[in-house]
């Protein structure tokens, strides 16, 4: 009832009236060519609780659209041949597309084992490291970038060489109190550029990533970059398996995916040939 108010009162303030219905009993508001909009299409349109000021502005804003929408229409109906306005065939394929990929989906792909265990992980790493060749370089380290004038600094340093659980919580308050950033979790391989991101290129290449286990700290006018390795992977090294296993299993995962979806149809294939569902024509 709302929304039928809200249009009313806006063809009243538009000074507009509305159009004559082409369908017996039923209101129309708008009208593109033979294409018209009635009142019933815009029940539920409106949100419960809305003003009339909204109600009008929802109204007219879907009137708008749906008048702009059929204006292209009718004009692709107008300016296109009628090969061109021939679209069932498109609709069709894109139909059987669709249905093929929510039965691979949906039926098929449920069925499939996702089971991947660590010696299958193991043997396609061995198997493809070549093609595992890393294309950015890896750090197991700490990081911290603190303002220059940051006080304790040979604390915190001590306090990054340290192993006990004691030493990382105090190391990770002080970062909180101090550091402009900081990653301190040396136990997972991450790509460099992620550990020090935002570092400026000078700083970043006066690092000596191959020199592990030693605190290396690099300044510039406004901070103190503080840098300590516990391993590297440079370009063209091969990964370590911890990096690269879950992209392993998802590659395995994939090709066992496709392999299980042609055998499916390979046996849907000879299973109909053989209940005569299908049959080919000679000439």
């Amino acid at each position: 009832m709302k929304t039928l108010r809200a249009i009313a009162l806006m063809w009243l303030l538009a000074g507009c009236r509305f159009f004559g219905s082409e369908e017996p009993g039923k209101q129309a508001v708008a009208r593109v060519g033979n294409y018209f909009l009635y009142a019933s299409n815009l029940q539920g349109l409106v949100p419960e609780g809305s003003d009339l000021e909204d109600s009008i502005e929802i109204t007219k804003a879907y009137i708008d659209n749906w008048v702009r929408r059929h204006l292209i229409l009718m004009e692709a109906e107008s300016q296109l041949s009628a090969e061109q306005k021939d679209v069932s065939q498109k609709l069709e394929e894109y139909r059987q597309s669709l249905l093929q990929y929510r039965i691979e989906n949906e039926v098929i792909a449920p069925l499939m084992d996702t089971l991947v265990d660590a010696d299958l992980v193991l043997t396609y790493y061995k198997a493809n490291k070549s093609q595992l060749a890393l294309r950015r370089p890896l750090l197991m380290a700490r990081f911290i970038k603190l303002d220059r004038d940051a006080p304790r600094l040979d604390f915190a340093k001590s306090l990054m060489r340290g192993r006990r659980p004691r030493d990382f919580k105090e190391l990770e308050e002080y970062c909180f109190q101090y550091a402009a950033q900081f990653q301190l979790v040396d136990t997972s391989w991450m790509y460099v550029d992620e550990v020090m991101r935002g570092t400026p290129n000078e700083i970043f290449q006066a690092f000596d990533f191959n020199n592990k286990g030693v605190v290396q700290e690099r300044t510039d006018s406004l901070y103190r970059y503080v840098l300590l390795v516990r391993d590297y992977k440079a370009v063209g090294e091969v990964p370590p398996l911890a990096f690269e296993a879950e992209n392993i299993r998802s590659l395995i995962l994939l090709q066992r995916r496709q392999e299980f979806i042609e055998r499916y149809y390979k046996d849907l294939y000879k299973r109909s040939l053989e209940e005569k569902k299908y049959e080919i024509f000679t000439p």
